[in-house]
């Protein structure tokens, strides 16, 4: 089937989708102050004020989908936090969202919203609280145009990365962002922190989000779109899900391309040399990702470069990049532990494939498990020399300290777009390139580790100006990081995120 009549076809059942949704709102606004009457968008470039509730309480909606509400513990990917929510729903439809957050009797605040509880930080944490999984609204409804012409899919906030790459890619479809990690949902990414060293787009996911559809703190249906709102977009962009719940985003597409990895080990008398070479490599080819080693002054670099149309591995690449594949999800899974892992076998020197089947999707481990912990900070591409050399001496001196080193170091570069739509937290800091600079370990409940990711929040983060995540990055303090008030609600904002509002 054509593209015009994909899109045609998808575009005729979809405005019934629309409908359903838009014509449950008090008023299709933008992020203005208080709800319109007109049902015209606002063009305010900042987040909605909190809208009064009405004079007398509507009556209760019903909510059909799953209710538990017996005090049980949930707990991340990682197993390393836990907490006991007062209520834990799955809902089945938008209308259930709204129950939820209308109802502030059966549903206590504060509501949050989960996906993949992939998150390594206290980010899950609501004791006491309503905690919402979107995992059952994860439908795909289908490719149209938005109003700026662009093409788009249509897609539920609790669909799985890997789940959305897959459709896309029996479309010859794909989206620039292709992380490693498949289990995260549309609607944790839309708001959230994301890295990924994409081919030929911005490397993180919500750059590509161009409209999205939110239950808002009265428990009203909403929408903002770039042609119209283009500042509220990017700053509810911005908000970690404490502006309002997402339900449905638009996300741009475009055609697939292969990629042409070429791989290579270095190994560097000095931290100065090893920054040098990989900054070279990184100018070199069109994306850069690498695991370093930092007490052996080594990189496994993965210089990646653009080989044309193509949305699924070429044949000529298999067997060889399943088996690349795997190994490199297992390595994962367990936090770049060779604890009970196969003799790894050394990567080909060049290979081409499709990158949305690198995007996998992870089993949840058992506390008895190596599995993967980690830190995120985020540096400008100038401060590379200056990071890996005073990130060395800071691990030299904890292994003479301590007898411990973390298992290795994720290299990711990161394309920034302009600051407009990117106006707060990561990647704001206008056109550019950042890299992320992230310690892994195998094991989150390890004394040493912690107290090797606190002591090393400070190098980063004060001494080397890096910008932590409230999701990546664990054991902040309210003088690491400060997230607007402005963009959230009191409905939506749980004691760890008040933390950090100013």
């Amino acid at each position: 089937m054509d593209e015009r009549r994909e899109s045609e076809r998808v575009g005729d059942a979809a405005p019934s989708r629309r409908g359903v949704l838009r014509g449950a709102a008090l008023a299709v606004a933008g992020l203005v102050t208080g709800p319109t009457v007109t049902g015209k968008r606002g063009t305010a470039d900042e987040v909605p004020a909190s809208v009064p509730p009405p004079a007398t309480e509507p009556p209760a909606r019903p909510f059909q989908g799953l209710l538990e509400a017996e005090g049980h513990a949930y707990h991340n990917w990682g197993r390393s936090r836990e907490t006991r929510p007062a209520v834990y729903v799955e809902p089945i439809s938008v209308a259930d969202v709204q129950a939820v957050v209308g109802d502030a009797a059966r549903f206590p605040g504060p509501v949050s919203v989960v996906g993949g509880m992939m998150s390594v930080t206290e980010t899950i944490g609501n004791d006491g609280g309503t905690i919402v999984s979107m995992r059952k609204l994860d439908a795909i409804h289908g490719l149209e145009r938005d109003g700026a012409g662009r093409q788009v899919v249509r897609v539920e906030a609790g669909c799985r990365l890997k789940k959305l790459h897959l459709w896309l890619q029996a479309r010859n479809l794909e989206i620039p962002f292709q992380a490693e990690i498949g289990d995260a949902t549309v609607g944790s990414v839309a708001a959230g922190d994301t890295k990924d060293s994409s081919l030929g787009g911005a490397g993180y996911f919500s750059a590509g989000v161009v409209a999205l559809t939110y239950v808002d703190e009265t428990g009203a249906i909403r929408t903002l779109d770039e042609p119209t709102d283009p500042g509220a977009l990017a700053a509810f962009k911005c908000s970690y899900g404490l502006s309002g719940i997402i339900v449905e985003c638009l996300v741009e597409v475009r055609p697939s391309i292969l990629c042409r990895s070429r791989f290579g080990v270095v190994r560097k008398d000095s931290p100065e040399a090893l920054a040098a070479t990989i900054r070279e490599r990184q100018a070199g080819c069109d994306a850069f990702w690498a695991t370093v080693w930092l007490d052996k002054l080594a990189a496994l670099c993965d210089e990646r470069f653009q080989a044309g149309p193509g949305a699924v591995t070429p044949a000529a690449s298999q067997p060889v990049f399943d088996a690349l594949r795997i190994q490199r999800r297992l390595t994962i899974q367990h936090g770049l532990s060779a604890k009970d892992l196969p003799r790894p076998t050394p990567p080909p020197a060049e290979i081409v494939y499709s990158r949305a089947d690198c995007v996998n999707e992870y089993w949840r481990p058992e506390t008895t498990e190596s599995r993967l912990d980690f830190q995120y900070y985020e540096h400008d591409l100038p401060q590379l020399e200056r990071v890996i050399v005073e990130s060395h001496a800071f691990t030299i001196r904890f292994q003479e300290a301590h007898g411990f080193l973390p298992n290795g170091w994720i290299l990711y570069f990161v394309r920034r777009g302009e600051q407009a739509k990117k106006p707060f937290g990561l990647y704001s800091g206008g056109p550019g390139t950042s890299f992320s600079f992230d310690p892994v370990f195998s094991d989150p409940l390890d004394p040493l580790w912690q107290r090797f990711a606190k002591d090393y929040n400070a190098v980063a983060i004060h001494a080397l100006g890096g910008r932590p995540s409230p999701i990546q990055t664990q054991w902040l303090t309210p003088d690491d990081l400060t997230i607007p008030k402005q963009l959230a609600r009191p409905r939506f904002t749980t004691p760890y995120y008040a933390q950090f509002l100013g």
